[in-house]
């Protein structure tokens, strides 16, 4: 049942969009039953050609509402997301990557990148490290995906975490460590918007929900720059306070990595983060790649063409794919379960499958009458 209705509303976009060419084939749907305004679909990756948008390099994030008058799904106007030279992605994972937002150097006296945007807080916490006591002060800043930290809301000063985020990363928040049963309130808001008379208003609301003890949320595909806010309030029916630990984590953090034929790949997934490896390789007609198996099931890895379409997929296993088509290069995503820690370690095969060259026809045996 689920499908028709997704066929139906591709018809539809089909014909509210109006360009040379859509294509639904690279887009991860959702499914999402409704209460009291109905069920809706959530196509996000769209491809679309014409109208300004290209197909390689834009795509669109379309919300589909159920309307119990006409009995149809209706494209959400109001809600579509357009990710505007965002290339190549496919769910949590994506080509382009991440800005970096400083540098710092190691013992070794060697840059190092960061990608990890900063945060900061209203309120303030202490922390313990190598047994010594220290204190974050309201509107420091702190560095997301390295240590997570114990903060407070209460029922007069919600808590609120501020993002100077950019296109690009892909945001995680998780909150653990809660007290079971003191259910808590969460609001991600984007960036203020500027109104054509000089005033502004209130950024539009991205996502909120409650959250019970512990709670993983997003990936959030950051596509506009600005200030983010992430607030967490207690339930309206409860009172005083609550605690609970909090890690902003942004899954694009690794660079996109050129393989080829006998790489090594080395890749480590950190726990409850929608951490992704991303790789791009070319290759030939008659081709096979061969990425062998990892060491457990919670490891996906799959194969994008350049339309940020899946062309192969596996959960734990290898995954083998032969080019029978002309030269090509695609894109290796590879990723762990949100609440696993996990690795990959293993060679990187490329073969190239030789043409038997033809059987000579055997000679026929000359027959002499006698």
């Amino acid at each position: 049942m689920k499908k028709i209705f997704i066929i139906f509303a591709c018809l539809v976009t089909i014909g509210v969009v109006h360009a040379e060419e859509v294509d639904f084939s690279s887009a991860d749907y959702s499914f999402i039953d409704g209460d009291t305004t109905g069920d809706t679909i959530v196509f996000d990756g769209v491809r679309v050609d014409g109208y300004g948008f290209s197909l390689k390099e834009d795509a669109l994030k379309l919300k589909f509402k159920f309307d119990l008058d006409s009995l149809s799904f209706k494209l959400d106007t109001s809600d579509v997301v357009p990710y505007l030279g965002i290339g190549v992605f496919n769910g949590q994972c994506m080509v382009n990557d991440a800005p970096v937002v400083s540098v710092t150097t190691n013992d070794e006296g060697i840059e190092v990148e960061n990608r990890q945007p900063f945060y900061s807080v209203n309120v303030d916490t202490t922390y313990k490290k190598n047994g010594e006591e220290f204190t974050i002060i309201a509107g420091d800043l702190i560095e997301s995906g390295k240590t997570p930290y114990r903060f407070i809301t209460a029922e007069d000063k919600p808590f609120v975490a501020e993002f100077d985020l950019q296109p690009n990363q892909v945001m995680s928040w998780n909150v653990s460590k809660s007290k079971s049963g003191k259910l808590m309130i969460y609001e991600l808001t984007g960036p203020e918007i500027q109104n054509e008379d000089g005033t502004t208003s209130p950024g539009k609301m991205i996502s909120t929900g409650t959250i019970d003890g512990k709670l993983m949320i997003g990936p959030i595909k950051i596509v506009k720059a600005g200030n983010y806010k992430m607030q967490i309030s207690l339930d309206p029916k409860l009172k005083k306070t609550n605690s609970f630990v909090f890690k902003p984590y942004n899954g694009n953090a690794k660079i996109l990595k050129k393989i080829i034929n006998n790489t090594r790949l080395s890749e480590f997934f950190e726990v409850d983060t929608f951490s992704c490896s991303k790789f791009q390789v070319s290759l030939n007609r008659n081709e096979t790649l061969n990425i062998p198996a990892p060491k457990n099931n919670d490891l996906t890895i799959k194969l994008i063409n350049d339309r940020s379409k899946v062309v192969a997929q596996t959960n734990g296993k290898e995954l083998i794919y032969k080019e029978t088509d002309r030269n090509n290069d695609y894109y290796i995503f590879m990723y762990s379960r949100a609440s696993k820690r996990n690795t990959y370690s293993n060679k990187i095969k490329i073969v190239l499958e030789k043409s038997e060259k033809p059987k000579k026809p055997k000679k026929s045996k000359k027959v002499t009458k006698k």
